[in-house]
């Protein structure tokens, strides 16, 4: 009976989830931003757009998923962005989540709702499980669970990576504050560490990480006397063995990171130098005051007269007016070394997103975090309110009819009005040229707000005659209507109809079964949407990509979406397999190059010089100044059909196969994501030049012999060919993956082993969350 009771507070959790997401749940719609590009060509449809912030989701994210579900299992190599880059070795893909393993076998549409269902769920159930440990009631335990999970974090970022990662920092604490008791819960911690870096976002991942390492450290002080060493190195231990865990993640991304161009694009970005105004911080009082992508009034700063310098997804940190007193009361009432740890915590988060000197220039000297967004340590402010919430309710309970109580009540109420108080001097002389609309929105925020802080006084006065329950479903109720308020329809619910519909021109492109590339500008077909439709294009839009690639197209580097705004047909495109070039309206094409083969809701353009997928070409040029390379290849008089250059000297070419052949001719005979075969007959020796990008991890075989791949024509993949027919296959196995799956190998025996450890941690005493000092 009471482990029923307990399990009842979970899924009263869990009942406020499935309220915030019943449309993706029960009504057949998707939790998915794709309708952001249908009023883009080739859609064109006049709609207005549910959150056009969640661009992301539509033209990276979902994308990928798509991918994945259409290729069954794990594709390692994407060949249909940018003349392929690696699937595995993008990490924020996150193709080896295991709550994306676990969907796999659902459309990402089908797939949106319960992916995100589960992602709050374990983020809610864990902070419940962690703050229980520290002592605190089941109440509160449910209000901490419900302030993390509905968080402005958690919400605003639901359909993207971050989530990922950020779900498991209770799970992590909740671990090591277990693991005082029972050395077992190693065994976990590793596995949640694991499944963070799984998650695909490393800029949140550090956050996480270093969090969790302060908060171990702080713990370990207090058991200085108690084998300090001995559980430094269990925490040590199993961080490792959670590395081990991700390895098959971890080494592919390394291995593409270091080829990318993505440190030098993070850095040219200066991240660390990105920060919040201080009076962004009214938003947690009143976050929708400047206006909500998702119901619009986004032109409010410019009406208000008030300075917004960050987008509503990175200023957003909203946890709800009564948890903020509650928080209060934990900090000024609730003596404990748990109140002052995550009081320090969330104090030092706001100082770094609000760039209070010396933290810019300390993040600035840091190696890794100053390629992070220190905004999103919004993160460890809504967790650590999230607890302080909930110690601060039993707190509260305990004193609600004492004196000191009303003057924190009273203290909040004016820190609340001074602050409205604030923005109202700011901005009242703009609000009079409000038209109604704005001025109903604005009101319905004060209205929250104001609503907020009755409850908050509502619940100092409350009578001890009253019943006892009352004041706990008042607080719980009010906070679930807050945060449900504030969250529901953010992350928009669409029909399947709205999902990528397919157009006569895409169907039209998708009848011929020839292997081809795309190109447009940026907001034809967007990329990377044109793989939803199994459609190979040469731009891409991605947050990392081969920087060899790059090179070749712009002659430049260092641009995270250098291929979303092309500036016109770019010098080497003769070499990208270019079949057509789509438009929304005319363009001036030389006709005796392109051909207009659609004109509907598009252009549709035929390139007749189109290089196919796989080329034969005799004639070869070692070249071994890379710059010299990529200066030829984009010349205007460089044929890849007549010579193929190479990096480095090709070694003799194989014996001949087969009788004399007087004619030259390639047939692809199967072209999968990670394995490629093809026939080819020559009547000499000569190379097979196969269009796709070079990347290490593939291997060829000729007539079932290895032979070497050699880099051509800067960005591409060649092998020598024997005179005669010969069968040539190409397979992408990556060493990377193939090391990382040994150690996630010897990482499971690690576990195996954690899971061995003696139940007792060995210093016998119970450490109970609640003593105060």
């Amino acid at each position: 009976m009471k482990s029923a009771r307990g399990l009842f507070w979970y899924a009263a959790l869990a009942g406020a989830l499935l309220v915030l997401l019943h449309q993706s749940l029960f009504q057949g719609k998707g939790l998915v931003a794709s309708d952001e590009l249908l009023t883009l060509p080739p859609w064109n449809q006049k709609i207005e757009r549910s959150n056009p912030l969640l661009s992301d989701q539509a033209t990276v994210f979902l994308p990928a998923q798509g991918f994945a579900y259409q290729h069954a299992g794990l594709p390692l190599w994407d060949p249909d962005l940018c003349c392929g880059v690696p699937n595995l070795g993008n990490i924020q893909r996150a193709p080896l989540f295991p709550i994306r393993l676990l969907l796999s076998w659902i459309d990402p549409f089908s797939a949106s709702g319960p992916s995100a269902l589960l992602k709050l769920c374990l983020a809610g159930w864990f902070t419940m499980l962690y703050v229980r440990h520290l002592g605190v009631s089941h109440t509160a335990a449910l209000l901490a669970g419900l302030v993390f999970s509905l968080s402005g974090f958690m919400i605003v970022w639901l359909g993207h990576p971050l989530v990922n990662s950020a779900m498991w920092l209770p799970a992590l604490l909740y671990f090591v504050e277990k693991s005082f008791a029972d050395l077992r819960a190693w065994a976990g911690f590793a596995v949640a560490f694991a499944f963070m870096i799984l998650g695909g976002h490393p800029p949140t991942a550090i956050h996480v990480a270093i969090v969790v390492m302060i908060y171990f450290l702080f713990r370990l002080a207090e058991h200085r006397r108690e084998n300090a060493f001995r559980r430094a190195a269990f925490f040590a231990g199993a961080t490792a063995v959670g590395l081990l865990l991700a390895a098959p993640q971890i080494l592919p991304y390394l291995e593409y990171y270091k080829l990318s161009s993505s440190a030098q694009s993070s850095g040219s970005m200066e991240r660390w130098s990105m920060h919040l105004q201080i009076s962004a911080l009214i938003h947690f009082l009143l976050p929708n005051v400047t206006g909500n992508p998702s119901v619009g009034f986004m032109d409010l700063p410019r009406l208000l007269g008030w300075r917004e310098t960050q987008n509503f997804n990175e200023r957003t940190g909203y946890v709800g007016i009564l948890p903020l007193f509650l928080a209060l009361c934990a900090i000024t009432l609730r003596r404990c070394r748990f109140t002052k740890f995550f009081f320090s915590v969330a104090a030092v988060s706001v100082l770094v997103i609000c760039g209070i000197q010396p933290f810019p220039a300390l993040m600035d000297a840091l190696p890794v975090l100053r390629y992070a967004n220190e905004m999103r340590l919004l993160l460890v402010v809504g967790f650590s309110v999230a607890v302080l919430a909930a110690l601060g309710w039993d707190e509260f309970c305990r004193m609600r009819s004492e004196r000191r109580t009303r003057i924190v009540a009273a203290a909040f109420c004016a820190a609340v009005g001074a602050a409205f108080l604030y923005f109202w001097i700011v901005t009242r002389d703009d609000f009079h040229s409000l038209d109604s609309a704005h001025w109903a929105f604005v009101r319905q925020q004060f209205f929250i707000l104001g609503a907020g802080l009755v409850v908050t006084i509502f619940l100092t006065s409350w009578p001890k005659s009253w019943k006892a329950w009352a004041p706990a479903v008042l607080c719980v109720g009010w906070t679930a209507i807050d945060l449900l308020c504030f969250g529901t329809g953010y992350n928009p619910a669409i029909p399947r109809a709205r999902y990528y519909p397919e157009t006569p021109g895409i169907e039209w492109l998708q009848k011929d079964r020839s292997l081809f590339r795309i190109f447009g500008g940026r907001t034809m077909l967007a990329p990377n949407s044109a793989e939803v439709f199994g459609l190979s294009d040469t731009r891409g839009c991605d947050f990392m990509t081969v920087r060899r690639y790059e090179e070749l197209i712009t002659g430049n580097t260092g641009d995270f979406f250098f291929y979303t705004d092309p500036q016109g047909i770019p010098r080497a495109f003769p070499l990208l397999n270019v079949k057509y070039i789509l438009a929304p309206t005319a363009i001036p094409l030389n006709p005796q190059v392109f051909d207009l083969v659609y004109s509907k809701e598009i252009e549709i353009y035929q390139f007749k010089e189109c290089r196919d997928r796989a080329l034969v070409v005799f004639d070869c040029e070692v070249e071994p100044d890379r710059a010299a390379v990529l200066a030829r290849v984009t010349s205007a008089n460089f044929d890849a059909r007549q010579l193929l250059l190479l990096e480095n000297q090709p070694e003799p070419a194989p014996a001949a196969t087969g009788g004399a052949n007087t004619e030259t001719d390639v047939r692809v005979v199967s072209y999968e994501a990670d394995d490629v075969k093809i026939d080819a007959s020559l009547p000499r020796p000569g190379y097979l030049l196969l269009l796709d990008t070079y990347f290490p991890g593939w291997t060829a075989t000729v007539n079932g012999r290895p032979e070497p791949i050699y880099r051509a024509d800067y960005n591409f993949r060649a092998v020598s060919l024997p005179a005669g027919k010969s069968s040539i296959s190409f397979s992408y196995r990556p060493e990377s993956f193939r090391l990382g799956l040994c150690l996630c190998g010897a990482g499971i025996l690690a576990l195996c082993t954690m899971c061995l450890l003696p139940r007792k941690s060995g210093d016998g005493r119970k450490d109970p969350a609640g003593v105060t000092d």
